[in-house]
């Protein structure tokens, strides 16, 4: 199994059925290329690969129906996350409810987040505008023992 990692940014351009090219460094040398997208806190969508996701869903499974609150998360996150897999051009769909949510209109710049995709509008992206000392934020991530679940569920918050 192929380990993701997505360095760079990239700027696709949205066919007439709403589709973009996830960059050929960012999928899959074998097998298909499955990713779980949702949105995010701003004006971005996030993809995920299927095989990191897979740790949430697996704890997903294990909540009572009888937690209101947990089933009413999971309800929330459930209605507005899509599975995509890549087509044999290495092309997903994005939907005009998704495109819609984050402005998103012809093109999309994709950043590499090294565990996810992060897409958004051109005019969104600034990497010029830091909002935190960025080394101090790796430096943080080196030091903790932070799983992938813990950094989706602050996010979903």
């Amino acid at each position: 199994m192929d380990e993701a990692f997505f360095f760079g940014t990239y700027e696709h351009a949205l066919d007439g059925q709403g589709r973009v090219a996830i960059p050929s460094e960012w999928r899959r040398s074998e097998g298909e290329t499955r990713l779980i997208l949702f949105q995010g806190e701003d004006t971005d969508l996030l993809l995920f690969p299927f095989e990191s996701f897979r740790d949430f869903l697996i704890k997903a499974q294990k909540i009572s129906f009888a937690d209101p609150d947990a089933q009413r998360a999971l309800q929330r996150f459930g209605a507005r996350a899509r599975d995509c897999r890549c087509d044999k051009q290495g092309r997903i769909r994005l939907e005009k409810t998704h495109l819609d949510a984050v402005g998103i209109t012809g093109q999309v710049m994709m950043v590499g987040g090294v565990t996810h995709i992060k897409l958004c509008a051109p005019k969104n992206w600034d990497p010029s505008e830091e909002s935190t000392d960025s080394t101090a934020e790796i430096k943080k991530i080196n030091e903790s023992d932070t799983e992938f679940l813990k950094q989706l569920m602050n996010h979903l918050k």
